[in-house]
């Protein structure tokens, strides 16, 4: 049995609805008495993976929509984002190395230092990604990590 969706929001996969989406989020992770600073962490991690999805998923076709659900299950937020771009090759999404000093591309680094766990995966039998972000509430151990 699925854990109760704190939140589930659709949003057009356009950058300008970005700031709302933002909103939207940190008010479902206001009512769950989460801390301010934690939500500012977790609002621009998935700030970040949806201006990806806009920027690198949508790129090559008229821009659609993104799916938003969190859930809160065995003290773990969950963040999944849908959407009904072509399907990503995974294996192409990684974070950078910082070591190259060059503008940009550093989204990637930025959710794996926010979150403790996420997957991106293509839906195979119908058009879409599906990226979904861990985020434990408790103490913390370790930097966030891509599954592989």
């Amino acid at each position: 049995m699925s854990a109760p969706a704190l939140l589930r929001y659709r949003f057009a996969a356009r950058a300008e609805a970005l700031a709302t989406m933002r909103h939207t989020l940190q008010d479902a992770l206001r009512a769950r008495a989460i801390h301010e600073t934690e939500i500012a962490r977790l609002v621009l991690a998935v700030d970040e993976a949806s201006s990806n999805i806009i920027r690198h998923a949508y790129r090559d076709c008229t821009p659609g929509e993104i799916e938003l659900t969190v859930t809160r299950a065995r003290g773990s937020l969950r963040f999944r984002l849908r959407d009904f771009a072509p399907p990503v090759d995974s294996r192409c999404v990684r974070p950078r190395n910082l070591d190259e000093c060059r503008p940009g591309g550093l989204g990637i680094n930025l959710i794996d230092d926010i979150m403790d766990l996420w997957r991106l995966r293509a839906l195979r039998r119908r058009c879409g990604n599906v990226l979904v972000m861990f985020k434990r509430l408790k103490a913390r151990s370790g930097r966030g990590k891509r599954d592989r």
